[in-house]
Order: C-alpha cells, then structure tokens, then sequence
C-alpha cells in the first residue's frame, strides 16, 4: 500500500485527463482514492457521469434503486449517469476504494466497438464484478507514479487511464481494446463540486453532502467554492437552486408551491423568500414578467 495515501491522492487526483477514442471523448473528472474506517454513510446522490468504484480494501454496503449488495476488496461495481446510489460502511472494518469518474460522449463515430463499450458500462447496474484484469495494480501503477512524481509521471499516469476503463471493461465482459491520444488541461474541482450540485438539484443537498461526496472536510469545500464563486457553499447550492427554479416558471407547467416543494424549500414562502434575495423580485412576479414578455 502506498505511503501517505491521502496526499499522494491528492497529486493524482490534480491531474485532469481528456482524451478521445476514434470519436469518443472521455473527460475525467477525478481520479482519487477514498479511505474510510468505523461507521459511515455516503447519502443518495447521482452523477452525470460514469463512476468505476474499485474496493482496493475491506467492503461495504451499496444501495441503488435496483439492486442491494456487498461490495469486497478484489471487486468493482459501475454507476452510470444518472444512476442514485448509497453507500455506507458494513462493518467498522477500513475501506479503501479507488475512484474513476468520466463523462463519456460521442463526438463523431461509427465504431461499433465503442458503442458497445458504452452499453457495456450502462448495463452493469448493481452488479459486483471481480477484476480479472488487473484493474486494481494498474491503479496502484498511478498511484506510485503520484507519489515518486519523477519525470514525466503525469503522462504515464494519462496513458494509465484509459487502461484502467480498457481493464474494467474487460472484466465486465467486454473483449476488444482500443488505442488513445492523451491530452491534459489544468483541474478544476469547483467544476465537479458544481456538476454534484446539478445532478442532485431536486434533492435536499447540503454542504456535508458534496464533502462526503468529494471526500474532504467542509473547510476545504468552503474554500474552494469561495475562491471560485465569492460566496458560500450554502449560498451556492440555494443560487443553483434558484436558477433552475427560474427555468421551471418560464416552462410555466407547475405552480410556484409545487416548485417549492420540488426543490425540497421548506414552504412556499421561504421559497419566494430566497427567490427574491437572488433575483429582486418574488418568483409570482417574475412569473407575469415572462408572460408579458412572451406576447411581445
């Protein structure tokens, strides 16, 4: 195991990664490690990305809405886009888990294999796959790249990648491999932390909710949202909120009370409330503003 995991996480973790597959772009959002021990809990979330969860120690619970299942050390399980999931400790065993998360698009193909390769990830819901590939050692590869940083460690650690999806792709049952063409641009945690904030919308987040998610202290969420936006975590979460909120009145399809509620506010007045300190004015006349303003 690698000394002083958690900043050698961190070095990896930095690193972003974009490359293309004969037409499929895949965007890596992080690359980290988590680390838990006694009892814990990771709340109903969902991304809009694939994430490859890899258990490099102990095990724990997963929940997602159609499946239940343990998940050991050895094994690995796939949420897809959009795909809720829990998980929380089964035991007051360590856990160690590796994480790849990647946004996958189609920006210009007709290769079937990567199409496939695609299925192959979105059907395997709920399942625990063994890794029969070496998955977890090709991780590690990185993760000593990380914590050596001797030259040239961060294209080693790009060309790592995408072994590590040809890996588990292959464990999943997928036979073919394919060739890649790395790029790197500079990280940008607030991106993740505001893609969290989107995909989780309708759900009553929290600020200890994107630091369990993100795996750091609410301290440092702080920062970095501060630094990026200039205000709060809280203020950023209930500003996305009102955004979205603005979007859903000018569809005009749901009253203001049920927008309230869909939002999880605690009533329609605190709804208008919080509309009004963002926006200046209530979300009733923001309403007939819009109306107005599309007969013109």
């Amino acid at each position: 195991m690698i000394n002083n995991l958690y900043n050698t996480s961190r070095i990896l973790s930095d690193i972003r990664i974009k490359t293309n597959y004969n037409g499929l772009d895949i965007d890596v959002q992080w690359f980290r490690v988590m680390k838990k021990v006694e009892e814990w809990n990771i709340s109903r979330h969902s991304h809009s990305s694939f994430e490859f969860h890899i258990i490099a120690k102990g095990e724990c619970l997963v929940e997602t809405d159609f499946s239940s299942f343990i998940i050991k050390a050895g094994q690995f399980f796939i949420t897809p886009p959009g795909c809720f999931h829990i998980q929380k400790s089964s035991n007051n065993e360590e856990l160690i888990e590796y994480s790849l998360d990647c946004k996958l698009k189609f920006s210009n193909t007709d290769d079937n294999e990567l199409v496939e390769l695609i299925n192959c990830f979105n059907q395997e819901i709920g399942n625990p796959i063994e890794d029969e590939t070496g998955v977890i050692p090709l991780f590690e590869s990185a993760l000593n790249e990380a914590s050596a940083q001797k030259f040239g460690y961060r294209l080693v650690i790009q060309s790592l990648c995408p072994r590590i999806l040809i890996a588990m792709a292959r464990s999943a049952g997928y036979k073919n491999s394919l060739t890649t063409k790395t790029l790197t641009y500079p990280k940008n945690r607030m991106s993740v932390i505001s893609d969290f904030v989107t995909d989780n919308i309708l759900s009553n987040i929290s600020p200890i909710d994107i630091a369990k998610f993100m795996d750091l202290s609410e301290k440092q969420i702080s920062r970095i949202v501060f630094a990026s936006e200039g205000f709060s975590t809280k203020s950023f979460i209930l500003q996305e909120k009102i955004n979205y909120s603005k979007k859903l009145i000018r569809e005009n399809l749901l009253s203001l009370y049920e927008i309230s509620d869909l939002l999880k506010f605690t009533n329609a007045s605190h709804f208008s409330k919080v509309f009004k300190q963002y926006i200046g004015i209530a979300p009733s006349e923001y309403r007939l503003k819009q109306k107005l303003m599309s007969k013109i």
